[in-house]
């Protein structure tokens, strides 16, 4: 299974901890337009002030759901995670576009990897790739360790301390009306020099995160939703659990 956790690190690492963060796509339900009337008239709160209770809100929560789409080097990449922050109970869906997709559920101490037949076919060949479809796998030990730091907490924390998304929080940063499925909300950007990065909150008390739009370079977009909502999840069933092939 060479390989495996190379990709599903850079994947998830490309679009969350890169100095410049992944902008606009159409991976999400959820839309987004400026209005000049969508919040009510009130001054808009500072981008300090948005960008502190934002990161506050989102390390704060127990739970919550990403999903985005971001470029990176030409690539499209695709994420999916939800479940609680701490990543005890999760689940992480990664690939690069096209058929070739990853799936790690975790859950009871245990992780759990699904892939599509593409993924599997060039990881143990096309023949054995067959019966591993649609079966879920446990990642041994050592494999495991690797994706102790891709939980929302890790992925979360790295984003907000980031130097592409934490300039959003300085004197040169600008607030913005915008609306978010129908509901009020504050765009944060760059007033000078600017290279198209945005963090978007909702027009509340709590400011709560629901979109980090990327640079023109680098386009893409993460959309937060279920914080503190996400449902539970189980282990697969037994019958669709089997050994790595070796």
């Amino acid at each position: 299974m060479a390989g495996v956790l190379p990709l599903t690190v850079a994947l998830a690492l490309a679009g969350c901890g890169s100095e410049e963060e992944p902008a606009a796509a159409a991976s999400s339900s959820t839309s987004s337009s400026s209005s000049s009337s969508a919040t009510t008239e009130a001054k808009a709160p500072s981008a300090s002030e948005l960008y502190t209770k934002a990161r506050a809100t989102a390390l704060a929560s127990k739970s919550a759901h990403i999903v985005g789409e971001m470029t990176n080097e030409g690539k499209k990449l695709v994420i999916d995670l939800a479940g609680t922050v701490d990543g005890k109970n999760q689940s992480l869906e990664l690939s690069e576009g096209g058929d070739s997709k990853v799936t790690i559920v975790t859950v009871g101490g245990q992780n759990y990897l699904s892939a599509t037949e593409e993924f599997w076919a060039d990881q143990v060949g096309a023949d054995l790739a067959k019966n591993l479809q649609g079966r879920f796998v446990v990642l041994p030990d050592a494999q495991a360790k690797e994706f102790g730091d891709l939980t929302l907490k890790s992925l979360l924390t790295e984003m907000f301390e980031d130097k592409g998304l934490s300039v959003l929080q300085s004197a040169n940063a600008t607030v913005e009306k915008t609306t978010v499925d129908g509901a009020d909300a504050w765009k944060i950007t760059e007033k000078v020099g600017g290279d198209g990065a945005a963090l978007i909150v909702s027009a509340d008390e709590k400011a709560t995160l629901l979109r980090i739009e990327g640079t023109k370079e680098s386009p893409g977009k993460l959309d937060f939703s279920e914080w503190d909502k996400v449902p539970a999840l189980e282990a697969p069933a037994k019958s669709k659990i089997i050994e790595l092939p070796k």
